[in-house]
């Protein structure tokens, strides 16, 4: 029999980079339990880049990950689990079905309400910066791009999956607390037929979204020109200073007003509808409703006083480089 290969490929924001830290802190018990997370990458980014570069053929992904294996000849491993939330974002994934020469191969993939998909990877684009047309702009002007996100077309991309890997091999999670009421780390392991033991360990919180105030704050700063350490020192800065904004805790993440949230949720209404009908068995694809129109937005108005702004926001952020760069001995 073939061994699984298992393709967790996103979505992004439906707590991805958690579970790669899970599968990465427990490696070892992964393998007592047959499950082999290869190479020793929490994400496993290079791999994925070089096959659809060619850079590497599948047949050659194939040879590595079966040499991994045989490295570990002594334990029962049947399965191997390769996660990078990227993948989705690729239109074709043709590559990825050449495996299925090699490997029992299944895909992975988790969908969170467009809506609510759409707020976080803003605050996401900003937070990290890696698309600079999306990094400083305003909310409005990302909503402009939208259609850009090909891959939250759910029913046209899972029917994508589908024709590569077959129906029976193509796993759909739903990101919402109903449907995974014990948490979206559980979920994935219940999808792929995981028991985690007692010794595996839970990992901490990975990659928060920062609040939108403090994101309207960071769209104007140009942390896409620093390198890639000093980026991280100023993100580091910016969550302290986040925190000081929110002393009781996070407050409103909604940024579309409510009659926006509708009009978004009707352009992919027919396409959940479908899938909600072909993978379900049912009409509703997401079982929570919409925010109502009294629902809070969140606030993204920064202070219209410099001396409050000074205070609350440029201050922090150069407390904190001051402190790393006292840390490190004024080494970077």
């Amino acid at each position: 029999m073939k061994r699984k290969l298992i393709f967790h490929i996103g979505a992004h924001r439906t707590a991805t980079s958690s579970l790669q830290e899970y599968m990465f802190r427990n490696i070892k018990a992964l393998k007592r339990l047959g499950y082999l997370y290869p190479l020793h990458k929490r994400r496993h980014f290079e791999l994925i880049n070089d096959l659809f570069s060619g850079a590497r053929s599948p047949a050659d992904a194939a040879a590595l990950l079966g040499a991994r294996l045989h490295a570990h000849k002594q334990l029962d491993l049947h399965t191997i689990i390769l996660s990078d939330e990227d993948i989705c974002m690729r239109r074709n994934l043709e590559v990825l079905a050449g495996f299925r020469k090699f490997f029992d191969v299944k895909v992975v993939f988790t969908l969170r309400r467009q809506d609510l998909w759409l707020e976080s990877w803003y605050l996401q684009n900003v937070k990290w910066q890696w698309v600079p047309h999306l990094s400083h702009c305003s909310f409005d002007g990302f909503m402009a791009h939208q259609d850009d996100f090909h891959w939250i077309h759910y029913d046209r991309y899972v029917q994508h999956l589908e024709q590569l890997f077959g129906p029976e091999n193509v796993i759909l999670n739903i990101h919402e607390k109903q449907q995974m009421p014990d948490g979206p780390l559980e979920a994935f392991c219940r999808s792929i037929g995981l028991q985690p033991s007692a010794e595996f360990v839970q990992p901490a919180k990975v990659n928060p979204s920062f609040s939108p105030l403090m994101s309207e704050f960071m769209r104007c700063l140009p942390l896409d020109a620093a390198g890639q350490d000093y980026r991280r020192v100023l993100t580091r800065a910016c969550a302290e200073a986040d925190r000081a904004l929110q002393p009781e805790g996070p407050q409103s993440s909604l940024l579309m007003p409510h009659a926006q949230r509708q009009q978004v949720m009707a352009q992919f209404a027919a396409g959940n509808r479908a899938l909600a009908q072909r993978r379900f068995g049912r009409d509703a694809l997401f079982l929570e409703p919409l925010p109502g129109p009294e629902a809070p937005l969140a606030q993204r108005q920064l202070p219209q006083d410099p001396y409050v702004l000074m205070e609350q926001f440029v201050a922090p952020l150069l407390s904190g480089v001051i402190s790393h760069q006292q840390k490190s001995g004024g080494k970077g």
